[in-house]
């Protein structure tokens, strides 16, 4: 199960890369008003989401043990404190109820590594 989470993770964290990277707004449009400074913002964090894709895809095969607890609430935490910031971005009135769409599949990814693990 861990293998299949990192594949899938390397995956999303890949696809999140180039969108961020090609067409920021897009993204942010998704959720809030995309202005200039989340454009900016969205184009440095793209470069982290090729970094997990990396992590996650090399690490794959990792055994059970010290690393591989170490990997799976690293992503876990990471996961659900993406899913934080959109929920309370959304209780702030800053973003729409779709953040509430993808915090529930953050918070799934985040369990998911701790069950893997």
């Amino acid at each position: 199960m861990f293998h299949l989470i990192c594949l899938a993770t390397a995956v999303i964290c890949l696809g999140l890369f180039c969108v961020l990277l090609i067409s920021p707004g897009l993204y942010v449009g998704l959720y809030a008003q995309p202005d200039a400074g989340a454009a900016f913002m969205g184009r440095r964090a793209a470069p982290i989401f090729l970094g997990l894709a990396v992590l996650m895809f090399l690490l794959r095969d990792t055994p059970p043990g010290a690393l591989r607890d170490a990997v799976a609430f690293g992503m876990a935490a990471t996961w659900a404190g993406i899913a934080l910031t959109g929920i309370w971005s959304y209780g702030m009135g800053q973003a729409s109820y779709a953040i509430l769409v993808a915090a529930g599949i953050e918070f799934a990814m985040a369990a998911a590594f701790v069950i893997a693990r």
